[in-house]
């Protein structure tokens, strides 16, 4: 029985883990007034940026101290040996990136972006370090309240971070328009509170200990789960850095960005479920021993595509709808060209949840660097490519294309350890037709007719969803009837 307390935390912990997504699409409509298009692009080339050092800085102990956070609670002593030592690597890691980038971040940079005066390691490049180092800080710290179950400090720590960023973002942005302080000063404040409190509250409960034998567990865990961040890192980000080496205006990666940023509602609504999804089919999975799908597994994985199908063409139809109502500044409006290619790839994301299930029930996730390294590799090569030949819209295909390869090769990967036995229709053939219907209507979309292909793909995928599920409808209605 799920209880009333795991529920609310639950929810707790899938909305404010939402919030810097929410954050992010809150501060489009000002930061699109407030700067030029050129400065709201290299604003989007620093935030990655600061996404790359968080990687790097923390170094997977932020996974690493809330997963062996288990092993050691029961022993009061053992465990503040193990966070003092988490803590204590954190801190050094972080020091050495600072002084090791205020030597060498000038030359990275102008060996990366070609001494273009639009991106500079000095000031705000280094600005941009510290708030990946203090966010890796209370990142970590966030990690290990999810794991000690306790959510309302996790709320609010994570609520006034929130609060602290919009605050002084806009409070900059508007004291200083025109220029990078508000967004580049904007996150170092409420990083630097957000790290301090989150380093303040792990002293006063665990105090500061070190022990040389956690030394090697934290490498043998923790080297794995970097490369695979930095291949994820990659498969997110690397086109914007790909865009602006060969369309040199930055402006051109804030279209591409705030695009993309749009579309990524539907991630988390992907995310949201297949997190409420796992757990069940962990379940299910550990009660039977069981070493192949069933059709109980089937049916949510079943549900997540349907779901994903049918929210689709509801975002495509909604955002160029929505999006003049608050950003006026129509150079952004040239990536609803993009919409299309850029939600359908969500479409084959089931399949990623799917494969990657097996994966972290058996504890096989070794094979994930491997995955995502191929992964970075095609985004990369095909990235390059594609943006070379055909600018934003290479970037828009490369992001589509990316996504079926990752299912792919972890369908490889799981089915060593895994027999998947499926309803090919519901689960694959269902959205490939999709897709495919989909991809034919990009070729002759343009600005007017946008709305009319979106709603034509509504009705699309309502009927495909209805025709396909039509039992289990008249289930569940029968079901309600008789309530």
């Amino acid at each position: 029985m799920i209880s009333r307390q795991f529920f609310k935390s639950s929810i707790i912990y899938s909305l404010v883990g939402a919030l810097p997504y929410t954050t992010g699409v809150i501060l489009i409509p000002f930061f699109t007034s407030r700067l030029t298009p050129e400065q709201f692009g290299v604003n989007a080339l620093y935030l990655t940026f600061m996404y790359f050092v968080q990687v790097l800085s923390t170094f997977g102990l932020d996974t690493y101290i809330g997963i062996n956070y288990f092993d050691h609670k029961s022993d009061k002593r053992r465990l503040r040996e193990f966070i003092g030592t988490v803590l204590i690597i954190l801190i050094v890691i972080a020091t050495m990136m600072s002084f090791l980038l205020m030597l060498s971040g000038n030359a990275i940079f102008h060996l990366i972006f070609n001494e273009s005066s639009a991106m500079q390691f000095f000031p705000f490049g280094l600005i941009t370090v510290f708030s990946a180092l203090f966010n890796g800080i209370f990142k970590s710290y966030s990690s290990l309240l999810i794991n000690q179950q306790r959510p309302e400090r996790f709320f609010w720590l994570n609520i006034s971070n929130f609060v602290f960023t919009l605050g002084a973002s806009l409070s900059l942005l508007y004291l200083f328009p025109y220029t990078l302080y508000g967004p580049i000063i904007g996150r170092l404040v409420p990083a630097v509170i957000s790290g301090l409190l989150s380093l303040f509250l792990i002293l006063k409960e665990f105090g500061i200990a070190f022990r040389r034998n956690f030394l090697h567990g934290i490498w043998t865990f923790c080297v794995p789960m970097v490369v695979y961040a930095i291949m994820v890192w990659i498969v997110n980000y690397i086109d914007r850095y790909i865009i602006v080496h060969f369309m040199i205006n930055p402006a051109f990666v804030g279209v591409f960005d705030t695009a993309v940023k749009l579309t990524l509602g539907i991630d988390l609504l992907q995310i949201g479920l297949a997190n409420t999804i796992h757990p069940k089919v962990y379940n299910i999975w550990k009660d039977g021993n069981l070493h192949e799908s069933t059709p109980e597994v089937n049916r949510y994985y079943n549900g997540l595509t349907a779901i994903t199908l049918l929210v689709i063409p509801i975002v495509v139809i909604a955002i160029p709808l929505l999006v003049p109502l608050v950003i006026k500044n129509q150079i952004y409006y040239q990536g609803f060209a993009f919409l299309m290619i850029l939600t359908v790839g969500f479409a084959t994301r089931p399949w990623y949840y799917l494969f990657m299930a097996p994966l972290f029930f058996f504890k096989k996730t070794k094979a994930l660097p491997k995955v995502f390294l191929i992964s970075a590799t095609f985004q990369v090569v095909a990235g390059t490519l594609l943006v070379w030949k055909f600018g934003l819209m290479g970037a828009v295909w490369s992001n589509f294309l990316v996504k079926p390869v990752q299912a792919l090769f972890l369908y490889f990967e799981s089915r060593k350890i895994f027999r998947f036995r499926m309803n090919n229709w519901k689960i694959f053939y269902l959205p490939l037709i999709f897709i495919v219907v989909v991809i034919i209507c990009q070729f002759f979309t343009n600005e007017k007719n946008l709305l009319w292909f979106a709603s034509g793909q509504l009705v699309l995928s309502v009927a495909l969803v209805f025709l396909t599920y039509r039992k289990e409808l008249a289930i569940l209605f029968s079901q309600f009837l008789r309530k």
